[in-house]
């Protein structure tokens, strides 16, 4: 089996960032205790507030399911993600399979 990268990258309002950063620490504990693919949040060195958050699964039935095992707290905290901090809400996704 090879391992998928699926990652959704946006940016931040810099105001927003401190509060962000609280909910993406909390969002990120909760993934990594109800789940079994890792997951990253990676800030880009050359653009202030733009973030990244990588989740790399052991297979393709892991990635499928991926929304399927989210708990109602875990959705809200992608939701509130979305709605409160992205600039335009305009992300950006990609889903990359191991060779």
């Amino acid at each position: 089996m090879s391992k998928i990268i699926f990652e959704i990258n946006y940016s931040v309002f810099p105001e927003k960032r401190d509060e962000y950063l609280e909910t993406i620490a909390e969002l990120k504990s909760l993934i990594k205790e109800k789940t079994n693919s890792d997951y990253f949040v990676m800030e880009n060195r050359k653009v202030s507030n733009n973030f990244s958050e990588l989740y790399i699964f052991d297979s393709e039935e892991e990635f499928d399911n991926m929304e399927d095992n989210q708990d109602e707290k875990t959705s809200e905290l992608i939701e509130k993600i979305f709605d409160e901090f992205v600039v335009n809400k305009k992300l950006n996704y990609s889903t990359k399979d191991e060779i």
